[in-house]
């Protein structure tokens, strides 16, 4: 199934969208999200188990509800910055990546910084939340650009494995991981994952190539002692 294909919108959805902006209607808000709830709990669970088998997080550190309530939380309060041509379903991924993200990089700094008991819970910083509105904005690409120029020099591959089960998958970097997963696994466009990341369509375009000749060689035995690297945790981008 192609991105297009699974993210095309219906006109009524589009119609109730613009109603919701207008009434602030919570109610048929979460009504119109529902659906894509299953979507955003397969990512999530794929999202952090990654970053525990990097060692990034303790297990159950965080967890899918954590993930998926704060993602529907942040798509309510945020609902006016959705890119108008982002489909709600690729921008609710969208917002549950940013997410984990986030989560991820919180857990790390308070782990490291106050080295407590495990079984603490972390604590929220209002201050720290008001400053990382930037967080929030949405890469804007050039009107003009040829599409043609950007499209990934591969097409996606039948790879034999699972791609969110696969040891070879999990040793990839955290920025061609993601990128392979949200346009090859769960078929978002390359546009609405350029969307997503804050980066350059192009830019996108070649982290996909990189991870699918990364992931075919592991797959093919490139990756010699079977070992899985550790990539760097995730960074916010200046």
């Amino acid at each position: 199934m192609s991105p297009m294909a699974t993210d095309r919108e219906t006109k009524k959805e589009r119609e109730d969208w613009q109603r919701i902006l207008r009434e602030e209607d919570e109610v048929s808000f979460n009504a119109l999200v529902e659906p894509y709830i299953g979507a955003l709990n397969r990512a999530a669970r794929h999202y952090l188990n990654y970053y525990v088998g990097q060692g990034h997080i303790p297990q159950d550190a965080i967890t899918v509800e954590d993930v998926v309530g704060e993602t529907l939380v942040r798509a309510w309060n945020f609902r006016s910055s959705r890119p108008e041509t982002m489909p709600i379903r690729a921008w609710l991924l969208a917002t549950l990546y940013r997410v984990v993200r986030s989560m991820v990089m919180q857990e790390r700094a308070y782990r490291r910084e106050n080295a407590i008991s495990l079984d603490e819970p972390i604590p929220i910083n209002p201050q720290e939340q008001a400053t990382q509105e930037h967080f929030w904005e949405w890469y804007q690409w050039d009107d003009q650009l040829d599409w043609q120029d950007v499209i990934p020099n591969e097409v996606p591959v039948d790879y034999e494995v699972s791609l969110y089960d696969s040891e070879a998958t999990a040793a990839l970097d955290p920025d061609t991981y993601h990128v392979l997963m949200m346009h090859d696994e769960f078929e978002m466009s390359l546009p609405d994952v350029a969307f997503t990341m804050n980066r350059a369509v192009n830019e996108v375009a070649e982290l996909l190539d990189m991870a699918r000749a990364d992931l075919r060689e592991r797959l093919a035995g490139g990756a010699t002692d079977g070992a899985i690297d550790h990539p760097a945790p995730p960074r916010e981008r200046n």
